[in-house]
């Protein structure tokens, strides 16, 4: 009977082991992209060395439905010189726009380390170009404009720039050293929701419901006789 009731009881554990797995999965579906074209490279660092946050770079976005962002990926690379620093620490920032400019800052998101920095390619001046990601936590309205901001925390040398896009509306800018710096070029990065997949139908859910209560009605009547 001991043996019995045991199996019992690690059915049930397995069986509510995979529902709550089932409800916990989740896929990262993409919101927003600006694909990377390789050409140009805009300055944003905070230099811990010595000039502190002397570059900041913008790009915006606007989401056709309300949503909750929750990952965000880029692309960048070194330049001045041509080789790979040491990022140690990310902020990811959100502004809301103010006449067509990146305005009050909404949030922002630190993370510690070089965001899983990967190589992709050299770009067309020969500097290297890395993709990064990190896990932010915005929720997004319908139609309404946003700026993004990436900054690494790098000592200079070398220079990081944010990677320019042939995608959007040719609208990006840039404080460099306390001056706005507007461009035509615009920058590369891509923002996500979480979906999640795997999550059993009602009609699932109430037959599992019923069959948990069947074993559990099965371990009582046992422990009874």
């Amino acid at each position: 009977m001991t043996v019995c009731i045991r199996r019992r009881l690690a059915l049930l554990g397995v069986t509510a082991l995979l529902l709550a797995s089932s409800v916990a999965w989740g896929s990262q579906v993409a919101v927003f992209t600006q694909s990377p074209d390789f050409v140009s490279l805009t300055a944003s660092q905070n230099d811990a060395a010595g000039l502190g946050g002397f570059a900041t770079s913008y790009d915006n976005f606007s989401l056709a439905s309300a949503t909750t962002i929750t990952q965000a990926t880029w692309v960048g690379g070194y330049f001045n010189p041509q080789s790979a620093g040491t990022i140690t620490g990310w902020t990811v920032s959100i502004w809301a726009d103010a006449a067509g400019q990146p305005g009050s800052l909404l949030a922002f998101f630190a993370s510690a380390g070089n965001g899983g920095e990967t190589f992709l390619q050299n770009d067309g001046l020969g500097d290297p170009i890395y993709s990064y990601t990190a896990s932010i936590s915005f929720s997004a309205g319908a139609g309404t404009t946003y700026w993004l901001s990436v900054v690494p925390d790098l000592a200079f040398p070398p220079q990081w720039g944010w990677t320019s896009s042939s995608q959007g509306d040719a609208v990006s800018y840039q404080d460099y050293f306390g001056n706005r710096l507007a461009y035509t070029n615009d920058l590369a990065f891509t923002l996500y929701k979480t979906q999640q997949v795997g999550t059993p139908e009602p009609s699932s859910l109430v037959l599992l419901g019923t069959g948990l209560v069947g074993i559990a009605g099965a371990i009582r009547r046992k422990l009874g006789a």
